[in-house]
């Protein structure tokens, strides 16, 4: 079986159709982001396209079927290190798209003169983006205790994980 091809470029405003219809399950669903499970999409589309991100989707058979952000992780002397978030359509799970996306988001914010990458938040439960982060060399750093509410599991930590590139 042949591995598909993605392709990666920065999201359009043409793309915030496509964007909603990946976010919007992932959101309702809750265990892995802070939002709120009724966040609307036009509150949702201004969080993931705002001005302080580069946003970017993946593409496979010119369809868009996921989405990540690169942002400074803080403003000023704190800016050399990257922030980011990322969201897989739920339909092609398993297909290391994942994997592909963070390879790419690594190379490119190195490419933008960050010198680290580092996730504030990454829900303890996740086990999925736990592993995957830890095999693209990323470390826990840090627990915060009892710090999200997950719709199942009730107060459950979140992992700071960081990776210098």
């Amino acid at each position: 079986m042949s591995r598909k091809i993605l392709k990666f470029r920065l999201a359009k405003p043409t793309d915030l159709n496509a964007l909603w219809e990946i976010i919007r399950p992932i959101i309702r669903k809750g265990g892995t982001y802070v939002f709120s499970l009724d966040s609307s999409e036009k509150e949702m589309m201004a969080f993931w396209m705002g001005k302080d991100k580069s946003t970017f989707v993946a593409e496979m058979d010119g369809k868009i079927v996921g989405t990540f952000y690169l942002k400074p992780n803080q403003p000023g002397l704190g800016n050399h290190v990257c922030n980011a978030g990322f969201m897989v359509d739920e339909k092609e799970s398993g297909k290391s798209i994942g994997r592909q996306m963070g390879l790419f988001a690594l190379a490119e914010a190195k490419k933008e003169g960050f010198l680290a990458m580092q996730f504030n938040f990454v829900v303890s439960t996740n086990q999925a983006a736990v592993k995957l982060w830890q095999s693209l060399g990323f470390d826990i750093i840090g627990e915060i205790p009892e710090a999200y509410r997950h719709p199942e599991k009730e107060l459950v930590g979140a992992y700071v994980m960081y990776r210098r590139l």
